[in-house]
């Protein structure tokens, strides 16, 4: 029919109908807009109002991902909010519960699997639809993976008990500890650095440790990868005291003792975690390199025969990993590399002991391993210059000789492998150019010690000595290091020349100026002053002397060896120097004070004052000093060092503490007795009255 032919009153109607759709509509969206600014206020009062308005209830979805309200309470880990929520949503809508998903594919027991402070949620979740458990996401993960994937080890156990995983068979259990990239919930517990639940996996699942993911990694792989899960503690012990005041994690203002007592607090009450982490990490490794079966698979590495390494191997047209990476050219599928590289390799690249620790003592026989290049465990150490696991794997002398004689498919032996680097190696460590040479030159030395007689060719391909390739790959490094130390003892010398020229000026200007008549200093009788005047000398005398030291540095020819020892030697001599002369210059300013401020006993803390600037120098030059001398505190005998350090801040400290007390204790005795106490101090003590006479006066005659 034409819309002319309807009659006037359905046409109306029609109207109205769509009129009140429109504005159904219109307050739908009204109510899911207000609903959504609710959530992002945290005015979980409102969203409960709200809730009841919409038709859908909890399940309204609200944002552009899809996610219902539900949804977004899990993300808010606002547990009582979805156990409301829950309650106002009737039994018949609990089979839409696994049904319901955001665009991720997650459903509501997804997002609650992401925090142990949902526990009670996943529960009520499980009892209105057990079929929770069961269902993936678009990337094939289940609620337990989830879990997994967060570190929620209370949320894991719950969702474990609930599937009765322990029940099922392997067929059963793999779709749901798995998901669809290959990725099981030990890689990604391991990834997630939780390895207390990744040691109670491979307890419970122990078929899981053999399991690839789409790079062909296995989970021991994915460890080996992870250096800093093991250097997390040995950071902490690390960490001086000024490092933590500096890194500390208490961000908020407060006094002094409180943080002090903070830090010792957090020391105290963190202590076992630590040790517990520790102890669980190595008990994971203990396990993984137990059953991983990554070495037998590997293949590229291969057992190495007594005569293989004089083999000439076939030459390869594309370079391997190590190759561009010794160029600094990583490949773009270097995570696929790596699933070529045995464990043992892996963790000797990322200086891993304790999984090289591991290897030797269940494996052994993974040390005569060579990859692709032909390079064995040996060469990889020196290589990614980590230096303890070459001493730990030369200590077994079963296979050392047989590791130190090999060479690898371009006839670099081990001594080679020392001129060879990664090129980011010197930006990893941050050391000046001078060092970075003499660490060089004590590995070549070191490895050189190792392998001596056990090198069969001292040629490579190119016909090269490893001396001869050491000096050219250096050459460079050779001519910055100069450069540093020279302009490092240039700054120096001026201002060990600065600080001579004004000990020998303050010799002639004395504290207070000499007698107009006799020429002698008008302090010189007061005990402060022979502290003023044996600093300043002791100040004069090693300032030249440093200068001295500086000068010799300066006029050197600066050849390669002399960076091994004697220079760095000198360097350290001249800057102990420069650092006691500062320091007795702050003594003399301190002694200049006091002898100052005698006549103004009423300032105690005069005193305090004037020997301050002695102890912040020392603890302001305590990085620099850990900086320059740490790396060659081994050319001192570490216990004289130590001990010279410590009896030097000693005799600082303690008479500026001292000082104080004594200070303290004869203004006391002043107040009872004066006299026996004037000449410390240097003040002439005040007339005797009349009345104060000791001799008694004769009594006035009278006249009478």
């Amino acid at each position: 029919m034409k819309p002319e032919s309807l009659p006037s009153s359905y046409l109306l109607s029609r109207k109205a109908l769509m009129a009140d759709n429109n504005d159904q509509t219109k307050q739908k969206n009204r109510d899911i807009a207000d609903l959504r600014k609710a959530m992002m206020k945290k005015d979980y009062k409102e969203v409960r109002q709200l809730c009841r308005k919409v038709p859908e209830g909890p399940l309204q979805r609200i944002s552009i991902y899809d996610d219902t309200v539900l949804h977004m309470a899990a993300h808010s880990k606002q547990n009582d909010l979805l156990l409301d929520l829950l309650k106002t949503m009737p039994e018949s809508l609990n089979h839409k519960l696994s049904v319901i998903r955001n665009t991720d594919g997650n459903t509501i027991l997804h997002e609650v699997a992401t925090s142990n402070a949902m526990v009670s949620a996943a529960r009520e979740l499980l009892k209105r639809d057990p079929e929770l458990t069961i269902a993936a996401n678009n990337l094939g993960e289940t609620p337990i993976f989830c879990a997994a994937r967060y570190g929620q080890i209370q949320m894991y156990q719950i969702l474990a008990v609930q599937m009765e995983l322990e029940n099922l068979s392997v067929e059963e259990s793999k779709p749901h500890l798995q998901r669809n990239d290959g990725t099981t919930i030990l890689h990604i517990s391991i990834a997630a650095e939780c390895f207390g639940l990744a040691l109670s996996i491979v307890k419970n699942y122990p078929y899981l440790i053999g399991q690839r993911d789409q790079f062909s990694m296995t989970a021991l792989q994915y460890l080996t990868c992870n250096p800093t899960a093991f250097r997390r503690w040995q950071i902490q012990i690390r960490r001086g005291f000024i490092e933590l005041l500096g890194n500390s994690k208490f961000e908020k203002k407060q006094g002094f003792i409180e943080f002090f007592i903070a830090i010792c607090m957090d020391d105290i009450f963190f202590e076992d975690n630590k040790s517990i982490e520790r102890y669980t990490l190595q008990e994971l490794v203990e396990l993984l390199v137990e059953k991983d079966a990554s070495w037998n698979m590997n293949i590229t590495s291969q057992a190495m025969s007594p005569g293989e390494s004089k083999k000439e191997p076939k030459m390869e047209k594309c370079s391997s990993r190590l190759s561009r990476e010794k160029e600094g050219q990583e490949s773009s599928t270097n995570k696929d590399k790596k699933s070529n590289e045995s464990p043992l390799f892996l963790a000797t690249m990322s200086n891993i002991e304790e999984i090289v620790k591991a290897v030797v003592n269940h494996k052994p026989e993974a040390l005569q391993h060579t990859n692709k290049e032909g390079m064995n465990i040996l060469h990889v150490a020196i290589l990614y210059r980590h230096i303890d696991i070459f001493d730990m794997v030369v200590k077994h002398e079963v296979f050392a000789k047989r590791l130190l004689s090999a060479t690898d498919n371009e006839k670099n032996s081990v001594l080679h492998m020392v001129s060879q680097k990664r090129k980011s190696q010197a930006s990893e460590k941050m050391q000046s150019p001078a060092l970075q040479l003499r660490n060089e030159l004590l590995l070549f030395e070191k490895v050189k010690s190792a392998s001596k007689n056990l090198i069969t060719n001292p040629l490579n391909n190119d016909n090269k000595t490893a001396e001869e390739l050491f000096a050219t790959a250096n050459e460079q490094l050779h001519q910055d290091a100069k450069e540093w130390l020279m302009r490092t003892t240039e700054n120096c010398t001026i201002l060990s020349v600065f600080i001579a020229t004004v000990a020998f000026a303050a010799a002639y200007t004395v504290p207070g100026g000499p007698n107009q008549d006799t020429g002698i200093p008008i302090f010189h009788s007061k005990p402060f002053f022979l502290a003023f005047v044996l600093a300043d000398v002791i100040s004069l005398t090693l300032a030249l002397t440093s200068v001295g030291i500086f000068l010799s540095i300066l006029t050197s020819s600066f050849p390669l060896e002399d960076f091994k020892l004697y220079l760095f030697k000198k360097l350290i001599q001249g800057i102990i120097c420069l650092v006691l002369s500062v320091s007795m210059m702050a003594v003399a300013f301190g002694a200049t004070i006091i002898l100052i401020m005698t006549h103004y006993q009423k300032h105690v803390w005069s005193t305090v004052v004037a020997f301050l600037p002695v102890p912040i120098f020392f603890l302001s030059y305590s990085p620099l000093r850990s900086a320059v001398l740490g790396p060659c505190r081994e050319c001192f005998d570490i216990l004289i060092f130590h001990l010279i350090l410590v009896v030097v801040q000693v005799l600082i400290l303690i008479p500026f503490l001292l000082l104080v007390v004594i200070d303290l204790v004869f203004r006391g005795l002043v107040f009872i007795r004066r006299k026996p106490l004037f000449w410390i101090w240097g003040i002439n003590p005040p007339p005797k009255s009349d009345s104060e006479s000791s001799h008694p006066t004769a009594a006035p005659l009278t006249h009478v």
